[in-house]
């Protein structure tokens, strides 16, 4: 039972859902499910506490390597392509919507750290239901910012894609 409880949690994380919230708000607990999350609260409470700060590690790292590749590499190239007199209006759009997506990132993950700490101190033992309802709320957040990774990403896809072709038409 544990083990379900668990990955209950986990599932519901790392699950992108697209139903919709007043869907999953409106959703009330069975007292089956209620009185699982009340016998594992404990549990349940510290692998948030666990998931909050490996994905503290997570952005942070995430967020170093997005800030160095806009100050380091993308400014400095457009940059040189501009004195060099040569035009690549695609590299600065990208450099403009990666540096948009960037904070659009870090907006994001505020968001659901906030949230993700409002529900780590919920005493679930006591307020289930609201303990729920802060899960899937998080749990939407924390979709948000996958969905912005995966723009970085895409992103980054673009440039390097964008930078080989400049590259090879200046040879």
């Amino acid at each position: 039972m544990k083990t379900k409880v668990i990955i209950f949690v986990v599932l519901t994380f790392t699950t992108l859902s697209t139903a919709s919230v007043a869907y999953a708000v409106d959703n009330e607990l069975t007292e089956k499910q209620s009185a699982s999350i009340v016998n594992y609260c404990n549990t349940v409470r510290q692998d948030l506490k666990n998931l909050q700060r490996t994905d503290a590690r997570a952005r942070t790292y995430f967020g170093a390597i997005y800030e160095t590749i806009l100050s380091k590499y993308l400014k400095p190239l457009n940059l040189r392509i501009v004195d060099n007199d040569l035009s690549n209006a695609t590299l600065l759009k990208l450099q403009s919507d990666f540096a948009e997506a960037r904070t659009d990132f870090s907006e994001d993950y505020i968001k659901y750290s906030k949230s993700l700490e409002e529900l780590v101190s919920i005493d679930c033992r006591f307020e289930p239901d609201l303990f729920y309802k802060k899960l899937v709320s998080t749990r939407e957040k924390r979709a948000t910012v996958a969905y912005d990774i995966k723009v970085l990403n895409g992103l980054l896809t673009s440039i390097i894609k964008s930078t080989e072709q400049l590259k090879e038409s200046l040879k």
